[in-house]
């Protein structure tokens, strides 16, 4: 797919995917000590606001000018 098809999926929901980080993630690092993490094809970012609230330092990245956004 490209950038643009991304963008026009994204713009047409509010939340494309879950409005909660994954489980599985949360599961792996609730107990760690809070470090850095990169977030690679983040969509709307749940993860990384997830793991930004919990005090990891995150950049997220993705293919998407619309879900970063």
């Amino acid at each position: 797919m490209r950038p643009e098809d991304w963008d026009k999926r994204y713009a047409s929901a509010e939340n494309l995917w879950s409005a909660k980080p994954n489980r599985f993630l949360v599961a792996e690092v609730e107990h760690l000590e809070p470090g850095r993490a990169l977030d690679l094809a983040c969509g709307e970012g749940q993860n990384a606001i997830w793991l930004a609230t919990h005090g990891w330092d995150v950049t997220g990245v993705d293919y998407s000018e619309v879900a970063i956004a």
